[in-house]
């Protein structure tokens, strides 16, 4: 393939993957198209250059970790009763929702795609909770909750566990373009308008812990970089202590007898537990849950039905048993331990936004959420994966 057009195929690959992570909360069937693409496009390009592609040592270690789990739920796919679907969820979940990540590691490699791919994608998400207060202000929905551009209220507020601590990333360190920066301000404002009309506790309690964590070095170093973390930890304090409505259900977090939402979680939960002690190697099956939890799983002290078991870990030790769960608890400790120990040793913000970016989306809002099996979501996460991988390998 001549330069020129595979250079064209380049940019139409960084198009097609910042197209998709843009537009597939507001339409699926688009995104799907542009996940087709993606794929395509870099079968293409592997296809040509397969003998010059070249990923760095770090990137083989997050893949390896990554294969390293999804084999350990394949007993549950192969042995779990009902094989047709266990195949079809494992390519869904496993493959399909990756197929972003590999292409823009191994062909993106100049940092102005990368720039305007993750710029792009900011300016959307700002928009998208932006759209929250508009929601709320007109009682758009059934419970006075926004939820963005589409999706559901906890889909928008597992990706804010993401953006939130990565826009304080972009703003706070000095390597980052001004044009990014300026975005990232815009887009910081419209997240926190967004944290409080989704009114999401999880992501409350996980933006408090990682904007502080992705801030403290810069915080350390800059009075500038205080004086911004100071303003949006007193801003949101004012603004919860000041409403009844807020300052109850931030009280509620802790509830977990007459709030049924953290009670009836507990309660599938010990659901999961039950699963697992009758299945134990390979779990009910991957994406069983609904057909065993109801009929033979559900607590009488569970009232809502659940549809998941609102939690990544008891999930999915439910549903691929002690070797996927193994196989989950290794890819959750190398990916964040990697991370966080490349960024104490390099400081390299890249770093920082691998590690706040799993471990907002996966491992903290994962305890109160199925966000491995969010479509919307893992394809974001991967994205932003690739991207933060993208810029440190520059």
């Amino acid at each position: 393939m001549k330069e020129p057009t595979q250079q064209k195929m380049i940019k139409a690959l960084a198009v097609c993957a910042a197209g998709m992570a843009c537009i597939t909360r507001i339409s699926m069937a688009l995104g799907e198209v542009l996940n087709g693409l993606v794929l395509l496009l870099g079968l293409i390009l592997y296809y040509y250059n397969k003998k010059q592609i070249h990923l760095s040592p770090e990137v083989k270690g997050y893949l390896k970790a990554y294969f390293i789990f999804v084999l350990c739920t394949l007993p549950s796919v192969i042995f779990g009763g009902n094989i047709s679907k266990g195949v079809h969820e494992f390519l869904q979940m496993w493959v399909w929702r990756f197929v972003v990540f590999l292409p823009v590691v191994a062909f993106i490699k100049k940092r102005d795609y990368l720039i305007n791919m993750l710029t792009a994608y900011m300016a959307v998400f700002g928009v998208d909770c932006f759209l929250t207060l508009i929601q709320v202000l007109f009682h758009l929905g059934n419970n006075d909750r926004g939820w963005g551009l589409g999706g559901s209220q906890l889909g928008i507020a597992s990706i804010m566990c993401m953006m939130m601590p990565i826009t304080f990333i972009i703003i706070l360190d000095p390597s980052f373009e001004k044009r990014m920066k300026n975005v990232a301000k815009v887009t910081l404002v419209c997240n926190w308008i967004g944290l409080f009309c989704n009114k999401s506790r999880g992501s409350w309690l996980s933006n408090m812990i990682l904007v502080a964590v992705a801030s403290w070095n810069y915080i350390k170093h800059s009075r500038k970089a205080l004086a911004v973390i100071a303003v949006f930890f007193l801003a949101s304090g004012i603004f919860m202590v000041s409403s009844p409505q807020y300052q109850k259900r931030f009280e509620s977090i802790a509830n977990t007898t007459t709030d049924r939402s953290n009670g009836d979680r507990i309660e599938g939960w010990k659901s999961c537990i039950n699963m697992v002690q009758d299945h134990p190697v390979k779990g009910i099956g991957l994406g069983r849950w609904r057909e065993f939890y109801k009929p033979y799983y559900k607590l009488p002290t569970e009232i809502q039905g659940l549809n998941h078991a609102h939690n990544n870990y008891f999930h999915l030790i439910a549903e691929t048993g002690l070797v996927g769960f193994a196989g989950l608890l290794y890819f959750t400790a190398y990916f964040m331990i990697l991370s966080f120990k490349n960024w104490m040793k390099e400081h390299n913000p890249a770093d920082l936004m691998l590690f706040v970016a799993f471990t907002g989306y996966v491992f903290l809002f994962g305890q109160v959420e199925y966000t491995l099996d969010l479509s919307s979501g893992v394809r974001i996460f991967w994205f932003l994966t690739a991207i933060a991988l993208g810029l440190k390998n520059q």
